[in-house]
């Protein structure tokens, strides 16, 4: 376990001392709520006085208007006189309505005369809260009604609102003020405090995600992100360490996996090999195989195990000793593939699959012998002008335990070249999506000039590699090509080898 930094011999404050004033913050706030409510209560209260006052000035106006012989005329002008007293300042929405049952009087002076606003205040004085909508402006009624006679003082809401806004504004703007600079402090020490150390601790984490492992925070000025950033970085020390146990595993995995395959050069006799081994990640599934026979026969193997990475190579690993064993009881392309799936069933993972080309080529009868488990198909490189495929003779491995797979051959005369290779060859995919596709494939190894196997390899690489131009592949890429005997006689160079997908 990575050691600790060293701690710091003073205790630090913890972070909750040093946001107090937040807290503190947040009760202003509160207080400053209680002050926009307190305004909201005052604003009612005033309502409802100015409503007692309209319902004294309507009784006062009754008093005056509702005599017996009062006439007509000095009605109107006794209400237009009180309205006129009214300045807009005061009250610009005052308006009054007097009714003794025979006409309607209105005030005059503000021009807002109509049946419409006498419909308004009468539901205003219907209403338990004296209120009424007059379009767009709100109406609060005073109302006196005696001896047939019914006077009604209305103001607009706006008005008492406006007189309210004042006296609430002049009062708040100070602590306003205040809670804007507390608000202000509080922002500014909550950020030197918390927001810009959680900011670096933040980038370290990004960081290591990244991949930056062994990167560290801190130290900090508060004990609960001192400790944090001291976990981040023995996260981030046992994580660095642990990528370098993983690279060097996987380096030794890489080198043992190496050592598996055999090398290019001459294997027997008039037999040369080349391959490609190209892991998706440090270490492949993928796997081939060139075997020198006591008859003086040569196997060829490549197999493909589903996925790629470390369990793939070690199912590789297991199919390179079953191959071995196989070949060694019967080298019979469809009996060594037979007899691998039995033992490849028996100690492979439910599910896992691989798939397995075998091919045997015999040079005193100039014949080979193939035997497909679902592989890619591989090529017979022969004078004939297109190549002869090696299709799948059966399924895949570690389908079926008892699955049998057929033995065909074809006429392999000295000089002809196999090639066999995995999916990852001809799926591998460009940045667009575009598969390198088999009649490429062709078309490259139609350009090898007389088919030598190192030529061949190299040019379908290179043909691969400027296809993914810089795109990653997402499989492992295997490639081998075996030249079986000495050649005999040039092969035409120049013409591609075009097939159909099977």
């Amino acid at each position: 376990m990575p050691s600790s930094p060293p701690r710091r011999p003073v205790r630090l404050r913890g972070i909750g001392f040093r946001t107090s004033a937040a807290v503190n913050a947040v009760v202003l706030l509160a207080v400053a709520g209680f002050i926009a409510l307190d305004a909201a209560r005052e604003t009612r209260e005033h309502v409802r006085e100015r409503t007692a006052a309209l319902d004294e000035e309507a009784m006062t106006i009754h008093r005056a208007v509702a005599r017996p012989a009062a006439d007509p005329a000095e009605v109107q002008r006794f209400i237009d006189g009180v309205c006129l007293r009214m300045s807009d300042a005061t009250s610009p929405g005052h308006h009054i309505v007097v009714d003794d049952g025979r006409r309607v009087f209105q005030s005059r002076p503000h021009h807002r005369a109509s049946d419409e606003i006498v419909g308004a205040i009468r539901a205003a004085a219907a209403d338990p809260g004296r209120r009424a909508t007059f379009g767009d402006a709100g109406l609060v009624t005073g109302v006196h009604t005696e001896g047939g006679v019914t006077v009604y003082v209305a103001e607009q809401l706006d008005d008492i609102r406006r007189e309210v806004r004042g006296r609430v504004v002049s009062r708040s703007v100070g602590v306003l003020a205040f809670g804007v600079v507390l608000a202000v402090a509080v922002h500014l020490l909550v950020r030197r405090l918390v927001s810009r150390p959680l900011r670096r601790l933040v980038g370290t984490i990004e960081a290591i995600r990244a991949g930056k492992l062994g990167a560290q925070a801190g130290p900090f000025k508060t004990d609960e992100l001192d400790r944090l950033a001291g976990a981040v970085n023995d996260m981030s020390r046992a994580l660095a360490d642990d990528a370098d146990r993983r690279r060097s595993a996987l380096e030794q995995a890489r080198r043992v996996q190496e050592n598996l395959l055999p090398r290019s050069g001459n294997v027997a006799p008039g037999v040369r090999l080349a391959a490609t081994h190209r892991p998706a990640e440090s270490v492949a599934g993928d796997y081939y195989d060139v075997l020198l026979l006591p008859d003086e026969t040569v196997v060829c193997c490549v197999a493909d195990v589903v996925g790629h990475g470390v369990s793939a190579a070690m199912v590789a690993a297991i199919l390179k000793v079953l191959i071995l064993d196989a070949v060694e009881v019967d080298p019979d392309p469809g009996a060594v593939v037979r007899r691998v799936n039995a033992r490849f069933a028996a100690v492979a993972p439910p599910e896992c699959f691989a798939s397995l080309l075998v091919a045997r080529w015999c040079p005193a009868r100039q014949t080979l012998w193939h035997a497909s488990a679902g592989h890619e198909p591989g090529l017979l490189l022969t004078d004939a002008p297109t190549p002869r495929l090696l299709g799948a003779t059966g399924t895949l491995l570690g389908v079926m335990p008892d699955g049998t797979w057929d033995t065909e051959s074809a006429d392999a005369p000295a000089g002809s070249v196999l090639v066999g290779l995995t999916d990852g060859v001809t799926e591998a995919m460009d940045a667009a999506g575009r598969p390198f596709g088999r009649d490429r494939l062709g078309g490259v190894i139609g350009g090898g000039g007389e088919l030598s196997p190192d030529r061949v390899v190299a040019a379908v690489d290179e043909a691969v590699r400027r296809h993914l131009a810089g795109h990653p592949a997402a499989d492992d890429r295997t490639l081998l090509a075996v030249r079986l005997g000495r050649r005999s006689a040039r092969v035409r160079a120049g013409e591609g080898h075009h097939f159909d997908h099977e």
